[in-house]
């Protein structure tokens, strides 16, 4: 398996590196998708390409129980080993999975997760569908990305090094209404600006000042997209 292969579904130690390094690298997106989403203290919560399980970590910190699922065996290892004490506490449970075929029951969640991952989900839609059928009614999908679509040098790279999919929120908000979510909300960084432009699908569109400024030199030059939408 090549270096970009293992981005993909991160395999052996080459593969524990990069999980490692994207926990960090991805610290500062995901601290910006969390900050939309308010997680209850009697809230059970999936992750799905819970990849070294950072995220897991953090919104454990604040939900009844957090749920982790990764279809690499490399990145349950590490999500364990990241939350080895949470486990122990009966606040964390990982599995291997498939976001295609998720081990849980219907209606389970009242939150499902998925950053920086949804590139590279095999027929998106159905998926979608996937994490509905697990969510409870009412329940919130958030998906963070790094990107609002590929009309940037950075994504386009990757896209063909990667055999990644880079969406933009358009496309995104049409495969969650064609799965029947509702409220759906896109959130986009507009850094240059020190804004951030929040589109309620099928309402207004407005601008508010971001304060967020944890972010590296390469984190100006890509538009972070969280979206949020409930079954």
């Amino acid at each position: 398996m090549g270096f970009f292969d293992n981005m993909r579904k991160p395999k052996g130690k080459l593969g524990k590196i990069q999980l490692k390094s994207m926990n960090k690298e991805h610290t500062p997106v995901s601290l910006w998708g969390l900050k939309h989403l308010d997680i209850q203290d009697d809230d059970i919560v999936l992750d799905i390409g819970c990849g070294g399980g950072i995220n897991i970590n953090r919104m454990s910190k604040n939900a009844k129980k957090v749920y982790g699922v990764d279809y690499s065996i490399e990145s349950v290892n590490l999500s364990r080993e990241v939350n080895r004490q949470e486990i122990y506490d009966g606040k964390v449970e990982i599995l291997k999975g498939n976001v295609q075929d998720l081990p849980f029951e219907d209606n389970t969640f009242d939150i499902v997760t998925a950053f920086e991952t949804v590139y590279f989900w095999p027929n998106i839609e159905k998926s979608f569908g996937e994490v509905k059928r697990v969510l409870k009614p009412g329940g919130i999908f958030l998906i963070g990305m790094e990107s609002n679509g590929n009309d940037n040098l950075t994504m386009k790279i990757s896209e063909k090094l990667i055999n990644m999919t880079v969406y933009n929120d358009e496309e995104i908000t049409e495969f969650l209404k064609n799965n029947g979510y509702s409220q759906i909300t896109v959130y986009l960084r507009d850094a240059k600006n020190s804004e951030e432009i929040i589109k309620e699908i099928g309402g207004e569109t407005r601008r508010v000042h971001d304060d967020y400024d944890h972010f590296s030199f390469s984190d100006r030059f890509v538009e972070w997209m969280t979206v949020v939408a409930r079954k």
